[in-house]
């Protein structure tokens, strides 16, 4: 009985890549691919979380957001723990003085550079005020 020659070509026929190793094969690809994709959330899903954390930690109250400031995408990174995304935004507040009743009043906007950092394995988010420069070296930049 001849082999087609489509199947031949692929080394289907000389047990390299049976029909049923090829699907599994497949499958796990696809699986892993998946999961890589879905586990950094997208700037917008990260934007709604910041203001979650931000509240959780900080008094002042954001006045605007402009996630991915520089078009550059989610620095992405290998660290001890496994994989880490950091989100850039740059954020403005309200600068806060204390008047002399010992109250937090409004003066003026601050502009501040602002990194969110989630770690999938962990599910964890927190918030960092550093410089480009200073996040740790080895990673890529992404686009989601």
């Amino acid at each position: 009985m001849a082999i087609p020659r489509s199947r031949k070509a692929a080394g289907i026929e000389s047990g390299l890549l049976t029909p049923g190793w090829a699907a599994l094969l497949a499958g796990l690809l696809l699986f892993w691919t998946a999961g890589s994709l879905q586990a950094a959330p997208s700037y917008s899903e990260a934007t709604s979380i910041l203001k979650e954390e931000w509240k959780k930690r900080y008094p002042a109250e954001l006045k605007s957001i402009k996630a991915n400031p520089e078009g550059k995408g989610v620095y992405r990174t290998r660290e001890r723990a496994g994989l880490t995304y950091y989100y850039h935004f740059r954020v403005s507040v309200p600068r806060l003085v204390r008047a002399e009743d010992l109250t937090l009043q409004e003066d003026g906007l601050r502009q501040i550079e602002l990194w969110m950092r989630y770690r999938p394995a962990t599910d964890s988010y927190d918030l960092a005020f550093v410089r480009r420069d200073l996040l740790p070296s080895g990673g890529a930049w992404i686009k989601l």
